[in-house]
């Protein structure tokens, strides 16, 4: 069974460490600001779990996009953690729920440490990727279409008449920018990204 975790990790972009709290189907649902050492990170990690069952300790606010989104707040006053956005009040104050319900129970996975299991095979590191404008983490080092697909759009159509079609930018290797068609894959780094629409042909 799935269950909720800390991410400890490394960004490939400034050097800094980060940490992401993810449920148990696998969607983040709180992500830290930036650390410049990784014990500091691990204290944020704990200033969760000590703030996290204070309602007080979530501040409710409102994004430029006029969707909703809520930071939790150290005693001092301190962010220690933002969410994703939601497009209602209700997914705003589910989304709270769902942080104190996992934080508590979460074990930290640090992927600082090495990416090797111990029979020698490689583990997988995260990739931030951003798809539709919304940042998405994976550990996947490829990427099938379809699966990018379902990073777009969470109510996937398989009807015969949604057609969808995916760019991308800042992709690996001599291939930085292109489109997929469904059948491709794509290899995977931090920051490549993806414009996926859907478009019903009848």
């Amino acid at each position: 069974m799935n269950t909720a975790k800390f991410y400890l990790f490394k960004s490939d972009k400034n050097d800094e460490f980060y940490f992401h709290l993810k449920a148990g189907n696998g969607e983040i649902i709180l992500r830290s600001e930036g650390y410049s050492a990784k014990h500091n990170c691990l204290n944020g990690i704990a200033s969760v779990k000590n703030n996290s069952q204070e309602d007080d300790q979530y501040k409710r606010l409102t994004a430029k996009n006029g969707e909703y989104y809520f930071n939790l707040k150290a005693a001092n006053g301190e962010v220690i953690g933002s969410s994703e956005t939601y497009v209602s009040t209700q997914g705003r104050d589910g989304g709270i729920e769902s942080v104190k319900r996992n934080s508590i129970i979460a074990e930290i996975t640090d992927l600082t440490i090495d990416y090797h299991n111990n029979d020698g095979s490689e583990q997988h590191k995260e990739f931030e990727i951003i798809v539709n404008g919304r940042l998405k983490v994976v550990t996947a080092k490829k990427l099938s279409f379809l699966e990018v697909v379902k990073l777009a759009f969470s109510d996937v159509i398989s009807n015969g008449r949604t057609i969808y079609t995916m760019t991308f930018k800042r992709g690996v290797g001599n291939r930085p920018e292109g489109s997929l068609v469904e059948g491709d894959e794509i290899r995977i780094k931090s920051g490549v990204i993806f414009n996926v629409s859907a478009t019903d042909k009848s």
